[in-house]
């Protein structure tokens, strides 16, 4: 009996013994690459306290061939905060692209926590994609006064941990719907799979990603602004409506929300090297507001054309009729100028409109909208919609009661153009119809909640046929 003790409290003082020397000896492989093209010669690190450079004691190791590393992690308490820290790539001067060539000029890469991340946390591949989701984090994390971060702060606060994940998950959405791609994609060796877009894509963003940190930034520390974003891209800025005419050109898409309830939005041709806006190809701003059961949205937008302006005068209820108004200048550059400019002499077309939703919030909820265009010719009285929204009743509305909103209705009602739409809100997807009845045309757009996208295109709403865009249905 007491030999078989002795030998149990022998074999608990083994395994004890294991653990403590296991403990001392705690080592974390980290591996993956480092990915503009391949980069070699790229230094590799934790970036232990979030101030996004590799300081002097952080762990650190060099890319070799196709950009590989391995990150050898030997110290208990860095090891520990592994995955509770942002990794970062230096690429100095000198390093090698193996796309490119030698680099000149020096630049940083980098990867969120990888607790955050949806894929292998012990193989992190680096690349402008990653860079960008997590450059945006940092800047909406100042704006949401989190404050410094840390490993222990990470690791400790279920909240903070929560916030970042909601952050990166927004932002993995953009670049999803940007790209249309799996969220993997985002985080994965784009070279090697032969993902030829998303190669080009990323690299792309190399060039304007810290500037739209940057001008983002300065914008949000004004005190009247609510919400802003600044994007360089390369390309079209429109996945839906994509013109191949822009399609080697920068652009940067400025969007700003401000306090009194109005949005501008300003997309500009950019030069090559970003210094200077080369022409704007729209200065847009939109503001509304409802009085009297009576909703006015008001849009001017100044564009190559010149002055586009259009009036929206709609019930403030879930089913109800309205009435827009699109009034158009030509030779006009100003946006100030163009919103003081409208008036019955420029008014072009008007559109009866006819719209019904369920009522249900989120998920179940259906929405449908009747679009009954008018050439001047053909005018309805209410001419200047701003002057009327003070002093119509809603009820006078109801004349265009005739008109249904149903998606199904085949009526024209002598229109020159009769659009339908018909949107529904699923658990994961929302769906858009869009039907010409004149054309006799449809479209469907599938927005995944993923950031992944289809578009579709029939003759008869019945048999579908996928295409590239929206506009390929018309």
């Amino acid at each position: 009996m007491r030999l078989r003790y002795h030998q149990r409290y022998c074999y608990l003082h083994a395994v004890v013994a294991l653990i403590q020397i296991t403990q001392l000896q705690l080592v974390v492989f980290i591996q993956g690459k480092a990915i503009d093209g391949y980069v070699k010669g790229a230094t590799v690190g934790l970036d232990l306290n979030f101030n996004g450079k590799l300081d002097a004691g952080e762990p650190t190791t060099i890319t070799g061939d196709n950009g590989a590393y391995i990150l050898d992690i030997k110290a208990n308490d860095v090891a520990s905060c592994a995955d509770y820290v942002p990794t970062i790539v230096d690429v100095p001067v000198g390093a090698i692209d193996e796309d490119l060539g030698v680099v000149e000029t020096a630049y940083a890469m980098t990867i969120a926590p990888a607790i955050f991340i949806p894929t292998d946390k012990d193989l992190r591949d680096i690349t402008p994609l990653t860079t960008v989701l997590l450059d945006n984090i940092q800047r909406d994390l100042e704006t949401n006064n989190l404050g410094m971060l840390s490993c222990d702060m990470i690791k400790n606060q279920t909240e903070t941990r929560e916030r970042i994940s909601g952050m990166l998950k927004e932002q993995e959405y953009r670049l999803q719907l940007r790209f249309n791609v799996p969220v993997a994609d985002l985080y994965s060796d784009f070279i090697a799979s032969g993902n030829i877009e998303l190669a080009d894509g990323a690299a792309k963003l190399v060039k304007g990603m810290q500037l739209s940190y940057e001008e983002t930034r300065d914008l949000l520390l004004q005190d009247n602004v609510v919400f802003a974003e600044v994007e360089y891209m390369q390309g079209h800025w429109n996945h839906i409506m994509e013109d191949e005419t822009n399609t080697q050109h920068w652009h940067r898409v400025t969007k700003i929300q401000y306090k009194d309830h109005s949005t501008t939005t300003r997309i500009e041709r950019m030069s090559d090297d970003l210094s200077s806006a080369v022409a704007t190809m729209e200065n847009s701003m939109t503001r509304e507001r409802t009085e009297r059961h009576l909703k006015l949205i008001e849009r001017y937008a100044v564009e190559p054309d010149g002055c586009n302006s259009w009036i929206e005068l709609v019930q403030a209820k879930n089913n109800g009729r309205g009435l827009r108004n699109h009034h158009h200048i030509g030779n006009i550059d100003s946006l100030s100028v163009c919103q003081n400019a409208v008036d019955d002499n420029n008014l072009t077309t008007q559109t009866i409109l006819a719209y019904q939703s369920n009522g249900v919030d989120y998920i179940g909820k259906v929405e449908e909208l009747g679009q009954f265009q008018y050439d001047q010719e053909q005018v309805i009285p209410y001419r200047n919609l701003i002057t009327t929204f003070d002093k119509m009743n809603a009820d006078e509305l109801d004349q265009f009661n005739y008109i249904l909103a149903d998606f199904t209705d085949d009526a024209i009602h002598s229109a020159t153009s009769v659009l339908r739409n018909h949107s529904t809100h699923l658990e994961d997807r929302y769906i858009w119809l869009g039907r010409d009845v004149i054309k006799g045309k449809w479209d469907k757009t599938i927005q995944y909640k993923s950031g992944l996208h289809e578009f579709y295109c029939s003759t008869d709403g019945d048999t579908w046929t996928p295409a590239n865009k929206v506009t390929d249905c018309y």
